[in-house]
C-alpha cells in the first residue's frame, strides 16, 4: 500500500467513524488505533487542555501509566509547551531525539508533534513518536498534518478542552488522577473515624502479547471485559481507576479481610471467562493493603500493595496477595 492510499484509506475510515454515536473519546481511540496499525509507531496521543489550562491525555494509544502518571505529576514538559505554539519535526539523527527535555515517552527515531487548530483556535496537541525514521518522506510528513487537523476535529466535536482528566475514555471508569483524589481523600475521612481503608490494585498481565497477536481493539475489548469483572465485585461506595494496564480499587470502611474476599471474587471470575482469544488469555495479579497498619499515608500503603502485586506475579496465573498475611 502507498503512502497515499493509507492516508485515503484512514480517511475514509474517519469520516465513516464519525457517523457512529460513540463518544469523542472513543472516535479519537479508534482514529489512533487504526494509525498504531498503519504505520511504525511507538505511540501516538492527542493532548488538551483542562480548567486549569494544565496539558491531558485525551486519548492516546502506546503511552504507558507510569509516563501518564508523572507526566501528570510534572504539569507539562518542555516539547509538549513547544508543540502549542508550532509544529515539531525531528528527523532521524536530529540530536533534540536524545535530549531528556525533547523526549516525550520513549526513546524513537523521529517525533512528530502539532497544535490542533480549528479557526485559527488552538485546542490541543497531535503527537507521534516513531520507530522507523520515515518522516524524511514528505508524503509521510504531509499525512501526519492531516491527521493533526482530524484530531483537531475530534477535540472541536468534543468542545474543546475537557473538563478535567477524571474519566478513562476505554473503560469509563475514572482515571488515575480521579484515583490519587479518592485516596487522598478518604485515608484521612478513615482517620478521623477510625474506620480502615482498603487499597487494591490489579495488574492485567498478557495484554501486550494480545495486542501484537490480535491487535488494538481485541486487546482493548479484553481489557473492558476484566475491568467489568472487577466493578461487578464492587459495592456502590468503592471507587475503581483505571491507568495503563492496571486497576486501583478504594474501598472505604473496609478491612483487609473483606477486600481480600473481593480479590478472590475477581480471581474466581477471571478463571472461569479468561478474556481475550483463545490462546492468549489475560490473567490478573492483585495486591491488598489496609490503612492503618498496611500504611498510615499514601506514600507508605501505596508501595505496599505494589509489592504483594509483584508478589502475585511471582505465583503466576490469577492471583492475589495481601499486605501483612
Amino acid at each position: 500500500m502507498t503512502p497515499a492510499s493509507t492516508r485515503e484509506q484512514i480517511g475514509n475510515d474517519f469520516l465513516a467513524y464519525l457517523g457512529k454515536r460513540d463518544s469523542e473519546e472513543t472516535q479519537a481511540s479508534h482514529f489512533l488505533s487504526v494509525l498504531m496499525d498503519s504505520y511504525p509507531l511507538l505511540s501516538v496521543s492527542i493532548l488538551t487542555l483542562d480548567k486549569e489550562k494544565s496539558p491531558v491525555v485525551f486519548a492516546h494509544r502506546g503511552l504507558s501509566g507510569s509516563f501518564i502518571k508523572d507526566f501528570y505529576s510534572k504539569g507539562t514538559l518542555p516539547v509538549v509547551k513547544a508543540a502549542f505554539s508550532g509544529e515539531i519535526v525531528l528527523k532521524g539523527g536530529d540530536p533534540r531525539l536524545s535530549d531528556p527535555d525533547w523526549r516525550f515517552c520513549h526513546e524513537c527515531k523521529a517525533f512528530y508533534a502539532a497544535p490542533c487548530r480549528v479557526h485559527g483556535k488552538v485546542s490541543g496537541v497531535f503527537l507521534a513518536e516513531f520507530r522507523e525514521a520515515i518522516l524524511g518522506d514528505p508524503a509521510a510528513l504531509e499525512a501526519f498534518g492531516a491527521y493533526t487537523q482530524m484530531s483537531a476535529i475530534l477535540l472541536a466535536l468534543g468542545g474543546g478542552a475537557i473538563a478535567s482528566p477524571d474519566t478513562d475514555f476505554l473503560t469509563g471508569l475514572g482515571t488515575f488522577r480521579a484515583f490519587h483524589d479518592v485516596l487522598h481523600r478518604e485515608i484521612p475521612r478513615g482517620k478521623r473515624h477510625n474506620q480502615p481503608v482498603s487499597l487494591m490494585i490489579v495488574k492485567v498481565r498478557s495484554l501486550r502479547e494480545l495486542n501484537d497477536v490480535y491487535g488494538h481493539f481485541v486487546a482493548d475489548q479484553a481489557l473492558v471485559d476484566v475491568s467489568r469483572m472487577v466493578a461487578r465485585q464492587l459495592r456502590g461506595m468503592d471507587h475503581v481507576s483505571r491507568s495503563g494496564s492496571s486497576f486501583y480499587v478504594v474501598m472505604p470502611g473496609t478491612p483487609k479481610e473483606k477486600a481480600a474476599a473481593v480479590a478472590e471474587r475477581i480471581v474466581a471470575a477471571m478463571s472461569a471467562e479468561p478474556p481475550g482469544k483463545k490462546d492468549v488469555t489475560l490473567t490478573v495479579a492483585i495486591g491488598l493493603g489496609a490503612f492503618p497498619l498496611g500504611g498510615e499515608t499514601e506514600r507508605v500503603l501505596i508501595p505496599h500493595v505494589e509489592d504483594m502485586v509483584h508478589e502475585s506475579v511471582r505465583k503466576g496465573g490469577n492471583a492475589y496477595t495481601v499486605f501483612g498475611d
